[in-house]
């Protein structure tokens, strides 16, 4: 089966997917003999039966599958368990981004290399934390085939392998001349798009160049596009009521304070006059759906691969890759609200959210490229009488980011409808009519209120390596030869947020609303790797790695030493066995490492006013009211490096010619989790520091009264207000996963009725636990109400070839979620993509894909009360999607 997924892959980089199988035979049986670096090891084989499982997805596959994007390509693996945020997110710190979540142990601990080397990561962080490769800047006109190593690799690759290793190869040693062109939309509206893709190449007596360049647009689509969640009439029924555009809150009695209708309707701002109950009368608007749920791209790639043959025994390679993107999305309208306080002891919270008739646009832009060059030399030697491969290469790569948006000065948004003066440190309101929030505000006047918020970007990462492979000795058990691969690397890496001065400001001239996280630092890192394959029976393989990394940054990591030992037994022909234990470990984030004191938002019980204020008995906390507050955050440089063990132990039975069956067990254990410092803990600690159940003059008390800000008002004797709450990050949890993977692939051929081919995957968690702090008892994440990761996940693809013609029908089943109320389970998602090709002749193909076939929705759950009312993390409401291509050859 490995055999025909290398020929499928050289089939694809000439064709795309649309043309007729049978037309790369000429190139089977050199592709098959030739040896490659598998990933996962620096020895090369002739096949991907080794030691540890290795799931490889050709361009074919990626066409007939129905993939436009190599996320899309990878969430599909049945391995690909975690939640990730992106698009869908619009008002995420990453809603520009691609992620993928192997295992669910987070994007971080997925290391991705391009052709086997490092890339630069995403400069801003994921939930503003962690950094994180996006998959969005690798264009499909340039990828061959991906492999994917679900097992620990630090042995041989280093930090960040723990949950897996993703290694998109490039095409390369074409000789001929591909365009395809795609035209997509959806079935329910929005998201037209348009890609163009052309390869090329040539082979000449001494080298070959490969050039591949590739276009894309693709228009948004927003929630107002979707049916079922465009208005707030699609919410659960008990909170069907319209946003709260404009309302003048008593904050004494908790009720509104009714605007009349005609105050509504003489707005100007196309607000209705809506009630809420219990609550009372306002100004509504129908907001559900106004947000981005895909972004308007406009992105194009360039990418070159060549190889010189400088002498018999010496070759050049080089390759180079350019990506650049521009996007727009949209978030949640911008608005204003504050507590007011007049010389009455009126005490109102007041609240407008704006249109954009008042404003301009709303929506936020993005500029993105990336540059990933990479150069070396290999080369033949003969030591002691033995031949050995060398190869000494530098890669190079830079990730530019900017993103920007319209929005209100905090101080000048403030005194247009508070004035400059204030009672007790509440606003009084400017008095003038004209400021009401129950005017519209005219377009001059708003943007003389606002200003362009903008962050900056960058990461780079350069990487120097050699390595040298070969066979040492012949093995007295199996006369056959053991091999040797030693690699040295030197590396670095960097990165760099700049908000604008506004955006952090906490004196009053920030951006209204608004915060954000910045940050910056680098690190060097020098390794030296060994790996030994020894065949200690002609049917018994081992394999034997270790490497050491050294780190010269700010943090305590200094030096790390991963080791592996893996195995395969090919019991008979028919029948292997292979497994094997690794050390894996992630050296601390850079953002963990170098944030600077960056502000988000938060929900959160004040348990001490709560007490103080209500009292609430200690036991009966849970009871607290949630409120909103502002957190600060800020990077820590004491932090160690995460460690982890992997175990696998599996066999794969090949019964008959052509099928071929694997089950592998896996487990992975992870000490050390950097998290941040949870904040509800933060505040049930602060709560009895404060009121004396513990030792109040304690260390940890006293760090506790900086890390947990509240207001003091001499004149009201008051210091119960929540103003702040700081934290960082630490090293303190564990997570423990064992499961089991299974793969089923099985070609069929025919005489009369051509080829079927099924493949299968199904990923199954037997035990998920984490232990938050140490000394708790574990919790069993399993049956977890507060874990969105599915148990269990599979994928599945039937494929019919006949002649010119070939069909292809995906299936992807996520298991069960948790509901938003976290009561019950909702019911499993199914969705299925089907592609059609058919070679009109030697040099033109067509296809057509639909991706949701069945236009299936994510799964309903009563208890989601916000838009979109489904997790994002898991789902998605982009429904049926049809694309068309045309391929033509020369």
């Amino acid at each position: 089966m490995q055999k025909k997924i290398l020929s499928v892959a050289v089939l694809s980089a000439i064709s795309g997917g649309v043309f007729a199988q049978d037309t790369a035979s000429e190139s089977i049986e050199e592709k098959v003999t030739e040896e490659v670096v598998v990933t996962g090891s620096l020895i090369p084989r002739t096949n991907y039966d080794g030691p540890s499982p290795i799931t490889v997805i050709d361009s074919a596959a990626i066409q007939e599958r129905g993939f436009t994007n190599l996320s899309d390509v990878l969430r599909s693996i049945s391995q690909s368990t975690g939640g990730v945020g992106g698009e869908q997110y619009a008002s995420s710190f990453t809603p520009n981004a691609q992620q993928v979540n192997l295992r669910g142990m987070g994007s971080g601990r997925t290391l991705v290399l391009l052709n086997g080397r490092r890339l630069p990561d995403n400069p801003t962080p994921n939930d503003g934390q962690s950094n994180f490769f996006n998959f969005a800047t690798i264009p499909l006109a340039a990828v061959e085939h991906v492999e994917v190593m679900t097992d620990g690799a630090s042995a041989i690759y280093g930090s960040d392998a723990i949950a897996g290793v993703v290694n998109i190869i490039t095409k390369k040693d074409l000789d001929e001349t591909v365009v395809s062109l795609q035209a997509g939309t959806t079935t329910e509206g929005g998201g037209d798009s348009t890609k163009l893709q052309a390869v090329t190449g040539f082979t000449f007596d001494r080298g070959a160049v490969t050039l591949t360049a590739e276009y894309q647009e693709q228009k948004p689509i927003f929630g107002k596009d979707r049916d079922f969640m465009d208005s707030y009439m699609d919410r659960p029924e008990e909170f069907r009521y319209a946003d709260r555009a404009i309302l003048a809150l008593d904050n004494f009695e908790t009720a509104y304070i009714d605007p009349t209708e005609e105050v509504c309707e003489a707005s100007n701002t196309g607000y209705t006059y809506s009630y809420r109950p219990e609550r009372g009368y306002y100004c509504g608007h129908d907001g559900d759906g106004e947000e981005s749920l895909r972004n308007y791209r406009e992105r194009w790639s360039l990418f070159a691969d060549g190889r010189y043959q400088v002498t018999d025994s010496i070759e050049f390679f080089a390759n180079t890759m350019y990506w650049n993107s521009s996007a727009t999305n949209q978030n949640f309208r911008l608005w204003w609200g504050d507590d007011t306080l007049d010389e009455d002891f009126n005490y109102t919270y007041l609240q407008k959210i704006f249109t954009p008739a008042e404003t301009g646009s709303q929506d936020s832009e993005y500029d993105e490229s990336t540059w990933n060059i990479t150069a070396g030399f290999n080369g033949d030697l003969t030591i002691a009488e033995k031949d050995f491969r060398w190869e000494v290469a530098y890669t190079f790569g830079s990730y530019d980011y900017e993103d920007s948006q319209m929005r209100f000065k905090e101080e000048a948004i403030d005194e247009w409808f508070l004035g400059t003066t204030d009672l007790w440190g509440y606003g009084i309101l400017s008095g003038n009519s004209d400021n009401s929030i129950y005017n519209l505000m005219s377009r001059e006047d708003a943007q003389a209120l606002m200003g362009l918020k903008k962050l900056e970007a960058n990461s780079e990462s350069q990487q120097f390596t050699a390595n040298i492979v070969g066979d040492l000795f012949e093995m007295p058990t199996s006369g056959m030869p053991a091999a040797i691969a030693v690699q040295f690397e030197f590396a670095d890496q960097s990165y760099e947020m700049i908000q604008d001065d506004r955006t952090l400001n906490r004196d009053g001239m920030g951006w209204w609303g608004l915060t954000g996280t910045e940050g910056g630092g680098d690190r060097a890192r020098t390794a030296l790797g060994v790996e030994f394959s020894l065949p200690i029976l002609s049917n018994w393989e081992v394999s034997l790695a270790s490497r050491y990394d050294h780190y010269n940054d700010d943090s305590d990591v200094g030096g790390r030493v991963s080791s592996q030992i893996k195995t395969r037994y090919d019991i008979t022909d028919t029948v292997a066995l292979r497994g094997g234990w690794s050390q894996s470990f992630r050296a601390p984030d850079m953002h963990y490492l170098y944030a600077g004191d960056s502000g988000y938002y938060v929900n959160v019980e004040d348990y001490y006013k709560c007490t103080v204020d209500e009292g609430i008995d200690p036991a009966d906390w849970g009871s607290c009211d949630v409120e909103q507050v502002a957190g600060s955050r800020s990077g820590s440089l004491e932090l160690q490096e995460e460690t982890g063990e992997n175990l696998n132990f599996g066999f794969v039975f090949s019964p008959v010619d052509n099928l071929q069956v694997a089950i592998d067990w896996y487990r992975i254990e992870l000490d050390n989790i950097v998290l941040d410092q949870d904040e509800r803990e933060l505040m049930r600690d602060e709560a009895e520091c404060r009121l004396g159940l513990v030792d109040s003059d304690s260390d940890y008390c006293q760090s506790l009264y900086t890390k947990i800000e509240r207001v003091t008002n001499a004149d009201l004797d008051q210091d119960l207000e929540l103003e702040r709450i700081n934290t960082t990050p630490i090293n303190q949890s564990k997570l423990l996963q064992e499961g089991i993977d299974t793969s089923f692939e099985y070609t069929y051929l025919t005489e009369s009725f051509g080829e079927f081919e099924l493949e299968m995957t199904y990923t199954i968690l037997t035990k998920y636990e984490e232990t938050v702090f140490e000394g708790d008892d574990p919790k069993d994440l399993l049956d977890a109400l507060d874990n969105y990761d599915p148990r269990s996940k599979f994928g599945g693809a039937l494929t019919w070839r006949y002649g010119d013609f070939g069909t292809t029908l995906f299936a992807s089943r996520i298991g069960s979620l948790p509901n938003y109320a976290e009561t019950g389970r909702i019911s499993s998602w199914t969705t299925y993509n089907l592609n059609m090709s058919y070679s009109v002749s030697d040099n033109l193909g067509l296809a057509l894909s639909v991706s949701n076939l069945t236009n299936k929705r994510p799964p309903n759950d009563p208890t989601y009360e916000t838009w979109p009312y489904f997790y994002r993390g898991q789902y998605n409401a982009i429904g049926r999607e049809v694309f068309a291509d045309v391929v033509y050859r020369f």
